[in-house]
């Protein structure tokens, strides 16, 4: 049986008198994707940013690891092992497409993680081995072809499988991908689904939150249904495709 990676347990998240996310619970386990859909309002963008620090959550667990990490800032988040994209490029446009992904290594990092990203030096053992993972990493993405260039000259496509090379240089446990299919054109959402299930292979856990039913359906192992901040559904893309009250709140919404 796989190792459970994430564990949420009744969360909540108020703003105000607004309750956001309502008594939200579900796990992820190692090498699975799980989505998170819902409509516009649903309370998905809270759920991630509560996930990963960004706002603290109200009330409820969320476990990583077997460890509690709510209290915990963001930047702890991810040395523990929890790293997520956004919704737009996060990026620096001044970097080489690998400096940017040897920046995502530096909560792993003992040396400097500065000298690292600038190859200012440091324990050589260390330097190869983030260099080792780099490498790995830009030929997962398919990056490697272009891993040379200046941020700001690739591809908006391009930047957004940087922001998850960069992700999965901080050696993660669950990575959280923010709507990674935005602005994809189609060839490039085959890519992203291939890749994907190739961190899936990794035995990473991965967790999506995208609009883009046809992705979800293909990439996911189960997924989780939120409306008005309440989760209405979780179960296998079978399951909830011919879920009664997903297709009434979301799915019969597209059609």
């Amino acid at each position: 049986m796989a190792e459970t990676i994430l564990e949420v347990r009744n969360l909540h998240k108020s703003f105000g008198g607004v309750q956001a996310i309502r008594d939200l619970s579900f796990s992820v386990s190692a090498g699975e994707v799980m989505g998170l859909i819902g409509p516009n309002g649903s309370g998905k963008s809270t759920t991630v940013n509560s996930l990963a620090g960004l706002f603290s959550a109200t009330s409820g667990q969320i476990v990583l690891g077997g460890e509690e990490i709510q209290h915990l800032p963001e930047y702890p988040r991810v040395a523990k092992g929890l790293t997520r994209t956004f919704q737009t490029a996060s990026v620096f446009p001044e970097f080489t497409v690998r400096e940017q992904v040897r920046l995502g290594s530096n909560t792993t990092l003992k040396s400097n993680p500065l000298a690292s990203v600038f190859r200012l030096g440091g324990s050589s053992d260390e330097e190869k081995r983030v260099e080792a993972r780099i490498e790995d990493i830009l030929h997962l993405t398919d990056l490697h072809r272009i891993a040379d260039k200046k941020v700001s000259t690739i591809s908006s496509g391009e930047q957004r499988f940087l922001m998850i090379a960069t992700a999965l240089a901080a050696d993660p446990k669950l990575i959280l991908l923010d709507e990674p299919a935005a602005g994809l054109i189609s060839h490039e959402r085959k890519t992203l689904s291939e890749l994907i299930k190739l961190i899936r292979s990794r035995g990473i856990a991965v967790l999506v939150i995208e609009h883009h039913m046809a992705l979800i359906m293909e990439v996911c192992d189960r997924i989780v249904v939120l409306n008005f901040g309440s989760k209405i559904a979780e179960g296998t893309p079978t399951e909830i495709r011919s879920n009664k009250a997903v297709i009434d709140a979301y799915l019969g919404e597209a059609a």
